[in-house]
């Protein structure tokens, strides 16, 4: 037995060392192929001189990433675990491999060219994210602090982001017929806003963009909606692994807020499954917005605006939103259900779609079988749909009757009850508009700031503090006047830590945004326009995305400061929760109690 062992060390040796060097020369060759796919699809002068040296090259990429993967294997010991670790990787090479023959079966010299050009950089480029995919499931898995590394997956996410749209073939063609790149700062702060799901715009999306521009836009919101992890551990269950890696799903259950790690793969395939069948239906009834469009250009603009709304990012490829359209059934119907379902949360959406199939169960049940009772839904889900009720029904009431009384309001009462609904949704962190928000009534833009404060609930693609977080506390002020020592409701009692988490989130949720204010006040010298700031730094940490109109205008340090204050707003009260999570260790020892005046 040892002098076998001893005679086949050597051979496992250099089987691993084939199969790092084969590994890392595809890494290489992929990194190669998607930076000269990136000069292909972006520089277009490159493309115009250049195309048939950067075409071979991406060929090659593509023609070696397929060769190294079925060497290994050939040189892999156990094979079918090779497959099944690996099946999916194979799909991509297959494909490309399908397209180049069926291509080269045609017979026109111009359409195998641009075909195959565009195919082998579109395969390139998703051989790239998977490997970007794999990694950081595979970080997830080893990490210990889900709060690092959901700050470095929105981080990549937006330098990705950044990159592209600062390719020139991501702006239109000017009227010298040639493409001009975006500056830095414009390609930053729509990136961060994208991924960011929060809607704030430096420049028009529709025009300044080009068909490109708003399909990278369009990426990063729907990523930047689900998370990289979530992404990421979606693809890997897609692909035939039927269980998660243990660390990678810890990590997704402090992200999902899960009671337990089984729990986990269900809610991802709740989520993906709910968030596509959910935008289909909503693209299906925005189809008649765009009816003096091509039907190619309908469907695109159905399908963007959908999913834009159910991210809750707030992006549109009209240049003035949807300003003077509240009355359309389009907005005050689909658009708006789109936000409100977004803003809910995946753990509702999950709890509500576990009910349901349990009565659907229930019905199947024989006459004379004993029936199970149907668990109600979790006081997590109720405090979500009541208090996102009551805030929606709130908010329309109250807006409808601010901007009633402004001086300036000459519009029928059908429109204001109809922008007073969209305004009350879309202010919580969906960043529409069917008015002119600079133009409101001082009233209204408070409301529109204690709205967005909030935002959307927990687990949601909306920010904010979270609704679940305002109930609490103010479940907590009401038991304080009653003189209760804990805060009760539906029957149950709310933990104390839970308490006082959402208490810290308040208090540094109001220090981010005045902190945001004053310096934008001292950056753009404009005292006049305080509430105007306020509006702004409210709407950038809130993810909300609706302006007064002032983000187009500001400076460069207010750029960036909103660009951190948006990234800070999207991932900060999610880290602030994970970090609070992982440090529920007590100390050892307590001191002494001494109580103080507070008031």
């Amino acid at each position: 037995m040892t002098v076998q062992k001893l005679k086949r060390r050597p051979l496992f040796v250099r089987e691993n060392r084939t199969l790092n060097r084969l590994i890392f020369s595809e890494n290489m060759a992929t990194l190669i192929g998607v930076l000269i796919a990136a000069v292909h699809t972006g520089f277009v002068s490159i493309f115009s001189t250049r195309h048939v040296e950067l075409k071979w090259m991406v060929f090659l990429a593509v023609l070696w990433v397929s060769f190294s993967r079925l060497w290994r294997f050939f040189v892999y010991a156990d094979r079918k675990g090779f497959m099944r670790l690996v099946q999916a990787r194979l799909i991509l090479p297959l494909l490309w491999l399908t397209g180049m023959l069926v291509l080269w079966k045609l017979n026109a010299a111009d359409i195998q060219h641009d075909f195959s050009v565009a195919w082998s950089d579109l395969i390139i480029s998703l051989i790239a994210a998977t490997g970007v995919l794999s990694y950081c499931r595979n970080l997830a898995a080893r990490t210990r602090n889900s709060a690092v590394l959901l700050i470095g997956s929105f981080a990549v996410v937006i330098t990705i982001g950044t990159l592209l749209l600062k390719l020139p073939a991501c702006r239109p063609v000017t009227e010298a017929g040639v493409h001009q790149a975006a500056d830095w700062n414009v390609a930053l702060f729509t990136a961060t806003s994208a991924t960011c799901v929060t809607g704030l715009i430096v420049e028009p999306t529709g025009s300044y963009w080009s068909p490109l521009g708003h399909a990278v836009i369009f990426s990063l919101f729907q990523i930047g909606g689900f998370g990289i992890l979530t992404f990421g551990a979606f693809m890997a269950v897609l692909s035939g692994r039927h269980e998660l890696q243990l660390g990678e799903a810890d990590t997704l259950r402090d992200m999902l807020d899960s009671e337990n790690v089984n729990s986990v793969r269900r809610i991802l395939l709740t989520i993906v499954t709910f968030t596509v069948f959910i935008e289909a239906i909503g693209a299906a009834c925005l189809l008649g917005m765009s009816s003096e469009r091509p039907w190619i250009g309908r469907l695109w603009d159905s399908v963007f605006h959908s999913v834009s709304a159910f991210c809750n990012a707030g992006f549109s490829l009209r240049d003035d939103g949807f300003l003077g359209m509240g009355t359309r059934w389009q907005v005050w119907g689909p658009l708006s259900f789109l936000i409100i379902l977004g803003g809910l949360g995946f753990p509702v959406i999950s709890d509500m779609s576990d009910r349901v199939l349990s009565r659907f169960r229930r019905r199947q049940i024989p006459l004379f079988h004993p029936r199970r009772r149907v668990p109600g839904l979790t006081v997590h889900s109720r405090l979500v749909l009541i208090t996102t009720a009551v805030l929606l029904i709130s908010g329309s009431v109250l807006w409808f009757t601010l901007e009633t009384l402004s001086a300036s309001s000459d519009a029928s009462i059908v429109k204001r009850m109809a922008d007073a609904w969209f305004q009350s949704v879309t202010f919580r962190t969906a960043g529409f508009n069917s008015v002119d928000h600079g133009a409101m009534h001082p009233a209204s833009k408070l409301l529109a700031i204690f709205l967005m404060f909030i935002g959307a609930a927990p687990g949601s693609t909306g920010g904010g503090v979270k609704t679940v977080v305002f109930a609490v506390t103010v479940l907590n002020v009401w038991s304080v006047i009653r003189g209760r020592d804990c805060v009760e409701v539906f029957g149950r009692r709310i933990p104390t830590s839970q308490v006082a988490r959402s208490l810290a989130m308040i208090a540094v949720g109001i220090g981010i945004v005045l902190m945001t204010t004053g310096l934008l006040v001292i950056f753009e010298q404009q005292p006049e326009r305080f509430l105007d700031h306020l509006f702004e730094a409210t709407s950038a940490f809130g993810t909300a995305g609706v302006s007064a109109g002032i983000t187009p205008t500001l400076s460069m340090p207010s750029r960036l400061l909103i660009c951190g204050v948006m990234f800070l707003g999207r991932v900060g009260p999610i880290t602030l929760l994970l970090a609070m999570a992982t440090s529920s260790e007590t100390g050892r020892y307590q001191y002494p109690e001494e109580r103080v005046s507070l008031g």
